[in-house]
């Protein structure tokens, strides 16, 4: 039971990315005097979950604490899209060894954010030739404040960053697939990607979509609503009814609720666009409760809830005058 319990905590921790030492001492508070950090983290590591849901015959999705990951495998060996957090990445390899025994040849990034990135270092260190974006690279390459936890995200060491890099789209051809790369430009963030398998028909589209919660634009590393827009529409063209959407943090979607998420957005950025000509505060709007209608589907409050969906667009609004 106290094992569980701290799992769930920590999990709390990990999803909504608040691994401070403040977060840390508060939770855990007389626990954190008998074992020391560094420890603990090894330990709440080795006792994450990760597991796997076949796409096709050759696709799988690896979920765990971080983003989901999509494993591609064939002659070629096997293509990652994102990596999860850095303690589940050894995890991770021992639930892939037990599919296939290819080595790991690509590792795809989505974007910077450390559950996605967080296995770079070691499977660069391996031999993985490492995507992204320009982007991500040139913030991976330094130290980054996440402004909306206010925690400094380390650089990654040279053998975790990108070894190429693209600035618009991009395609290669691996495991007999069409793999195209498209940018997603200032969505999520300023170096988003969409990973779209054409012959297996599945799609990676990062932080982008999420059918379960509202999204979170990182203001902070370009992100806007604007550019999360043009981003869904971009996906849209990329995908047909039957494709497989693989986002970082909800199951395996379609293209009806890819639409229904663009729908839901221009919808609520159109009202709060509104209520800003209007004059109104922003206190004013969140008391309006411009989501109502959708707080029923889009309801893991377990980051972002309604009022920081409402926060977000606005200060992204604001920023853009």
């Amino acid at each position: 039971m106290i094992l569980t319990k701290i799992h769930s905590l920590f999990d709390i921790i990990y999803e909504r990315k608040l691994l401070t030492t403040y977060s840390l001492l508060l939770i855990f508070g007389t626990f954190i005097l008998f074992i020391s950090f560094s420890n603990f983290y090894i330990a709440f590591a080795s006792h994450l979950e990760v597991n796997t849901t076949k796409l096709t015959d050759s696709m799988y999705v690896i979920h765990g604490s971080g983003g989901n990951v999509i494993l591609s495998i064939g002659n070629d060996g096997i293509i990652l899209v994102d990596d999860q957090y850095a303690p589940v990445t050894k995890k991770m390899e021992s639930v892939i060894a037990n599919i296939t025994n290819k080595p790991i040849k690509f590792v795809i990034n989505t974007h910077w954010h450390p559950d996605h990135v967080g296995g770079n270092e070691r499977l660069g260190e391996a031999g993985a030739i490492i995507i992204s974006h320009d982007n991500v690279r040139k913030r991976l390459s330094v130290d980054q404040l996440f402004e909306m936890i206010n925690q400094t995200i380390p650089a990654l060491s040279k053998k975790g960053l990108p070894i190429i890099t693209f600035s618009e789209n991009m395609t290669f051809y691996q495991n007999n697939d069409e793999i195209r790369i498209n940018y997603l430009k200032n969505g999520h963030t300023d170096g988003d990607s969409a990973v779209y398998f054409t012959q297996n028909n599945v799609i990676h589209v990062g932080d982008d979509f999420s059918d379960r919660s509202y999204p979170f634009m990182d203001l902070s590393s370009g992100g806007s609503v604007e550019g999360l827009i043009s981003s869904l529409q971009s996906m849209l063209s990329m995908i047909n009814n039957d494709t497989k959407v693989v986002a970082g943090h909800s199951g395996i979607s379609n293209q009806t609720k890819v639409k229904d998420y663009l729908n839901m957005l221009i919808d609520v950025k159109g009202v709060i666009s509104n209520m800003i000509r209007e004059g109104k505060s922003l206190d004013e709007i969140i008391q309006s409760k411009p989501t109502s209608k959708y707080d029923t589907i889009y309801q893991d409050y377990s980051f972002i809830k309604p009022k920081d969906f409402v926060t977000n667009i606005y200060e992204s609004l604001n920023s853009s005058k």
